[in-house]
């Protein structure tokens, strides 16, 4: 990965990585892995912190934040005690997968002319196509769908990108998951 310099107003010189392609961030990636094991156990059981900590493999505070931002969307909500811990608010086949990312995203328009109406820019048109593809598809799958489509499957600790490549469980969900092992 490449580190470039940015000049920015009132900051001055600060350096940025160089991500190739677009990316959600790991809040709504580990947050849709939260989600899942949630339907998983849905409507029975509730899921501790330190179960959703052990099985995404990320530190407690970061899953915590994750899930207040899911509580305050209406998407999941905390229970205390003894069996107390995350449970969805409603049904896996009235979540979506774009609920869950727009809850977690500060900002999920691609381009900054995304909301503009300016009538003399070409690129404004493309770049409201892609975003509106991109919610459709978000909006098509629910937590049901994946758990029809995967449930044997669970989810993955893979949460670097160099553990990501080697891991076969992404290609091919007939392996034994690697990534339990580390």
């Amino acid at each position: 990965m490449q580190l470039k310099w940015l000049q920015l107003k009132n900051v001055g010189r600060v350096r940025q990585k160089e991500v190739t392609g677009m990316r959600l961030s790991s809040k709504s990636q580990y947050g849709l892995k939260a989600c899942f094991l949630l339907a998983q156990n849905y409507p029975n059981r509730c899921v501790s912190a330190s179960v959703l900590e052990k099985e995404i493999a990320v530190s407690s505070k970061y899953i915590e934040k994750i899930m207040r931002m899911l509580a305050g969307k209406g998407i999941v909500a905390a229970e205390r005690g003894v069996s107390g811990g995350y449970k969805l608010t409603r049904a896996p086949k009235e979540v979506t997968i774009g609920d869950i990312a727009r809850a977690l995203e500060d900002n999920m328009e691609i381009a900054d002319c995304i909301t503009s109406t300016c009538q003399k820019c070409a690129t404004g048109a493309v770049w409201r196509k892609l975003y509106a593809g991109i919610n459709e598809v978000l909006d098509s799958m629910t937590l049901q769908s994946m758990l029809d489509d995967h449930s044997e499957v669970g989810v993955c600790k893979c949460n670097t990108a160099e553990h990501a490549h080697s891991c076969q469980c992404e290609t091919d969900p007939a392996q034994t998951c690697q990534c339990r092992t580390m």
